[in-house]
């Protein structure tokens, strides 16, 4: 029984000592990306009963780097202090977690936020977590000022997006059309004057006036049909169907002078 709780307590003493030393790089990463913004803090600062590991405290600003702060805005100018502990198990189990203002922020908002860390840990275990409270706390600050990340188009983006958006436009027209308002239609007309320089009812009756049929017009119109008819009919145009009716008058005529000289004889 002794080399068997001997050989346990070797195994649990080397899966201790591989989350301590997962703890300790952990700590060390987040200081060399923090720097300033992470410091160790104790006393009122500290989380009550933390006795496994020193309490770290990071700042949490809703601004990033390179972002302005207006100075007049408090929602910009609040300051979040993230504070956790290890626990001897982590991160097989959560860390202690504590929120509080360090500037600008109220209990019930701390309540809130807490909470929020406290179920996003749950669902990171098995894996260190820190960094990435961090940036939920951070987020959950930027929601809280209202700020908007805004995302550089590159040319590619740009064109995708307006030829989508173009394509969306179009599809919309069609389902419905476009609706004629009054309003539109007057935006319409003062359009067409500025473009043309001519009065939209001027241009209007000008249209009319070209399609409405005139004397004049009718009769053109009605003797090139019938010169059409008479070549479709004849085979001939015009000119050669005007020939032959001149033929057969005076085939005709020569007809009449034969009869005439058969009567004399």
């Amino acid at each position: 029984a002794t080399p068997l709780r001997a050989a346990r307590f070797g195994a649990f003493a080397g899966i201790m000592a591989d989350l301590l030393e997962e703890q300790a790089m952990e700590v060390e990463a987040l200081e060399s990306i923090l720097m300033e913004d992470m410091r160790v803090v104790e006393g009122s600062e500290a989380i009550a009963g933390a006795t496994h590991a020193p309490c770290y405290q990071i700042a949490v600003s809703a601004l990033g780097d390179g972002e302005e702060e207006d100075p007049d805005d408090a929602t910009q100018t609040a300051r979040l202090g993230l504070v956790f502990s290890h626990t001897p198990t982590y991160p097989e189990t959560p860390p202690l977690l504590r929120c509080r203002s360090i500037e600008g922020l109220f209990d019930k908002e701390l309540v809130e936020v807490t909470d929020l860390l406290r179920t996003h840990a749950e669902g990171l275990v098995g894996m260190a977590m820190i960094f990435d409270l961090v940036t939920e706390a951070k987020e959950w600050m930027r929601g809280r000022a209202g700020v908007v990340d805004v995302v550089e188009e590159t040319p590619e983006m740009l064109q995708r997006r307006l030829e989508e958006e173009a394509e969306e436009r179009l599809k919309a027209m069609r389902a419905v059309g476009t609706p004629v308002t009054a309003e539109s239609f007057e935006a319409w007309t003062a359009r067409f004057e500025a473009e043309t320089g001519v009065a939209a009812s001027a241009a209007a009756a000008a249209r009319e006036r070209a399609g409405r049929m005139t004397g004049r017009r009718y009769f053109e119109e009605k003797g090139g049909a019938e010169e059409e008819l008479l070549e479709d009919e004849s085979g001939a145009f015009p000119e050669e169907a005007e020939d032959l009716s001149e033929e057969d008058d005076s085939e005709e005529e020569d007809s009449d002078d034969e009869e005439d000289v058969g009567l004399r004889r």
